[in-house]
């Protein structure tokens, strides 16, 4: 994310809108773009062709954007060249943890995989979460001890009926957003669930049409 917004700034500095027609800088469309254009690439429609044929914004749309490609100052050039360097150390660094967090978690890949079967939960999530709280989150006495870690819920501040605790704590952010985006993912499944019940019940109910009113002898 401040990758992102340095970049973003950058170019807003420059006067390049780039950002105001692709939505991730950090995307395949938009780093083929800037890194040309960091290589010395000035002509505009000379950029645009490097995105992809599946980017909403046209030719022409990015032409405009990268107007000022053409007179852009070497110092920018320069800055975009270094912050797309550091872009790649960084990945290339995720990548070398990864692997690591790969070989550690070796001896416990029957609790990553069933954390996979959880709507939601990618290998890398799994993994994550383990990493977090370990295998068997053995750390934590409690289930309420391990939520209230994570920051999941409000605490039960409560007296003569009244609660004074509306807010979660801060927790653990990292593992709050594991479970916001399970949560997220188990709600597009149930909904895409329940669409499909009902296509399979509406298709149903077109194939098989009673051709009169059903009778309880015919049946018996």
């Amino acid at each position: 994310m401040r990758i992102h917004n340095q970049l973003e700034a950058l170019l807003e500095e420059a006067h390049i809108k780039l950002s105001s027609l692709v939505s991730d800088l950090l995307g395949v469309s938009a780093r083929r773009m800037l890194k040309a254009l960091a290589d010395g690439e000035t002509n505009p429609a000379a950029l645009a062709v490097l995105a992809h044929e599946r980017l909403r914004a046209t030719p022409e749309q990015l032409c405009d954007a990268l107007g000022a490609c053409t007179e852009l100052k070497p110092v920018y050039r320069r800055l975009l060249k270094m912050t797309l360097e550091h872009l790649q150390i960084l990945e290339q660094q995720i990548g070398q943890l990864d692997q690591e967090l790969v070989t550690l978690l070796h001896p416990h890949q029957d609790a990553v995989q069933r954390l996979t079967e959880v709507p939601g939960f990618a290998v890398d999530s799994a993994q994550q979460i383990i990493a977090e709280v370990g295998p068997a989150a053995a750390t934590f006495p409690s289930e309420k001890c391990l939520s209230s870690w994570v920051g999941a819920c409000p605490g039960e501040e409560e007296s003569a009926g009244v609660n004074y605790s509306h807010r979660s704590p801060k927790g653990n952010r990292h593992m709050r957003r594991l479970l916001n985006q399970t949560a997220n993912a188990a709600v597009k499944v149930k909904e895409a669930s329940s669409r499909s019940s009902i296509a399979v019940a509406s298709r149903a109910s077109d194939i098989i049409k009673p051709s009169g009113p059903l009778r309880i002898d015919s049946v018996a």
